[in-house]
């Protein structure tokens, strides 16, 4: 084929390119940071490690986020992102109050799954407590949404569809047995449990859980 019949590149393809270029690299490495730190404390983790996993330089690192806590607080904000999207989805669902309230469980435990990374940021910030403006949101929008589940529960409550409890102490219970079986799938040793048992532990437990707080019908 006689290439100048070919379309020429211009400026704006060019353009275009190399920004999908920056995309792919910038994501790349916010996947390894984020591995990373389903790993690692924040403070234990380098550019160098940032850099190696994700094959990219560590120059590319401070070219995409200026620094490495300019790349913790944007894997943080995108996590923070998913997590938002995930259970204000689950609590805005048109279903019954007993189903939200038991989606709102499942959507919690796939984000935990897909995300581990969510199970060690509050464990570590839970045991040393924040160190950063961004462990501190963090702490913030996670404590939002455990609210906002507590509302679920009490409008299953208030709808007849569980039996009387108590909303806020039924929502802690809940957001530590989630996070603390979900950090099983994290552990390196004989304690260690693969994802998907998680995953089939959490919902077995889940059943027999809303099992008794269905309110049992009146007497005929």
């Amino acid at each position: 084929m006689n290439d100048a019949r070919k379309p020429k590149d211009t400026a704006g393809d060019a353009a275009a390119r190399g920004s999908r270029r920056r995309e792919r690299t910038r994501a790349r490495l916010l996947d390894a940071a984020e591995q990373l730190l389903s790993q690692h404390a924040p403070e234990e983790i380098r550019i160098e490690d940032v850099a190696a996993l994700a094959g990219i330089s560590p120059a590319s690192v401070y070219v995409h986020f200026g620094t490495k806590d300019g790349l913790m607080a944007a894997v943080t904000e995108r996590v923070l992102t998913v997590a938002t999207e995930t259970l204000r989805a689950a609590y805005a669902a048109q279903t019954t109050p007993l189903e939200r309230f038991a989606g709102v469980g499942s959507a919690y435990l796939k984000l935990l799954l897909e995300h581990p990374t969510v199970v060690k940021y509050l464990s570590v910030t839970g045991e040393r407590g924040p160190r950063s403006a961004v462990e501190d949101q963090v702490v913030e929008r996670f404590s939002e949404l455990r609210g906002e589940f507590e509302q679920s529960i009490r409008e299953a409550v208030d709808s007849g569809a569980i039996r009387k409890v108590d909303p806020e102490l039924l929502s802690y219970f809940l957001f530590g047995s989630w996070n603390g079986v979900a950090a099983l799938a994290l552990r390196r040793d004989a304690l260690a449990v693969a994802p998907e048992r998680v995953e089939m532990a959490v919902i077995e437990a889940g059943l027999v859980l809303l099992e008794g707080l269905i309110q049992a019908p009146p007497p005929a």
